[in-house]
């Protein structure tokens, strides 16, 4: 990617999707777009997006936090604030790690599978299966995490659904006047694909769905932890490494007839091109057994809808038959809050 271009993204994902939510990234990301260097190291990666780098640097922390940067990442016990100590700081530790950074860049893929999303996807499930039970396949499927998402509590203010007594509980804040289903459809088969799938039993695997948290949000990192447990004594799924579109194919073949088969993801599309979106639509509307589709994504991508003015930063969910996908649910880029639309 172009470095000025590079430059813009750093100064857009650090403004509007970190935002109030990360100070420190936000700061990082401040100073990546100024700092030709840094720009030059993150475009070697294969994705060249701001949150690869941020990933990148974050998991070289975690494998060895004997390095003064250490100091501002509190998953690593840091405490101290984005001051004007971090600009030398993070550049120092890049130059210093500099090999094993490339390495990572060239190597690694972006697996933000935030299981809180779960909650904006249980209600969009309910209304697909109308009590039927799910054969599913998540595209860009990561460790799976969110293909078990029927074995997590949810807490929606005052309500509850999901596992009592789940190691972890997801909590949701219901915003505006309507209430969402929270009935949940059996999941009686499930599959996903990914182009760089986490393997659960690979501790450098497991170390990088950390290093793609955010440092100062600890809460998702404990999420994160949750969720490893429930893989561990539930899973894993089954995901396939390779492109969604050259595979979805045999797994919409391999899934159980007698059950309705539901596509979903979270996230994902974001990483598709324009025409890679229109295929994945095509490629659905031929499937010969009848489809649901759910896409948690931002706005824009599957259905053109405009971000209402004003609105707070999060996805659009959608819910339907391939050909007839409507937005049912709006909810935050980290799950957190969901306003019910249906």
């Amino acid at each position: 990617m172009d470095p000025s271009r590079l430059a813009s993204a750093f100064r857009s994902f650090g403004t509007d999707a970190v935002g109030a939510d990360s100070p420190l990234y936000a700061r990082v990301c401040e100073l990546v777009a100024a700092t030709p260097s840094l720009l030059a190291l993150a475009g070697r990666s294969a994705e060249a997006t701001p949150m690869i780098f941020l990933a990148a640097v974050h998991d070289e922390l975690l494998r060895d936090p004997d390095h003064e940067l250490s100091a501002y990442y509190p998953s690593v016990g840091g405490v101290r604030p984005a001051d004007d100590g971090l600009v030398e700081a993070l550049a120092h530790f890049c130059r210093a790690r500099e090999g094993r950074l490339t390495y990572t860049l060239a190597t690694r893929r972006t697996q933000t599978n935030e299981t809180a999303r779960c909650a904006g996807l249980l209600p969009a499930f309910a209304v697909v299966a109308d009590g039927r039970p799910l054969a599913q396949i998540e595209i860009g499927a990561s460790a799976g995490l969110n293909g078990l998402w029927d074995h997590y509590a949810y807490e929606y203010g005052e309500r509850r659904a999901g596992v009592p007594g789940s190691p972890l509980a997801i909590a949701c804040e219901l915003r505006g006047g309507l209430a969402p289903p929270l009935d949940p459809p059996p999941v009686v088969w499930r599959a996903g694909v990914d182009l760089s799938p986490v393997d659960l039993t690979d501790p450098a695997d497991v170390r990088w769905l950390h290093a793609c948290v955010w440092p100062d949000q600890c809460e998702r990192q404990e999420r994160l932890d949750a969720a490893l447990a429930v893989a561990r004594e539930h899973g894993p799924v089954d995901v396939r490494r390779g492109d969604a579109l050259d595979l979805l194919p045999e797994l919409i073949d391999a899934a159980p007839a007698d059950a309705l088969l539901c596509v979903f993801h979270t996230a994902a599309l974001a990483y598709f091109t324009r025409d890679q979106v229109d295929s994945l639509r095509a490629l659905l509307d031929d499937v010969e057994r009848e489809v649901a589709w759910v896409g948690g994504e931002a706005p824009g991508i599957l259905l053109g809808e405009p971000t209402p003015p004003g609105a707070p930063l999060g996805f659009v969910v959608v819910a339907g038959r391939p050909g007839a996908l409507e937005p049912v649910a709006r909810m935050g880029h980290h799950g957190g809050w969901l306003e019910w639309l249906a």
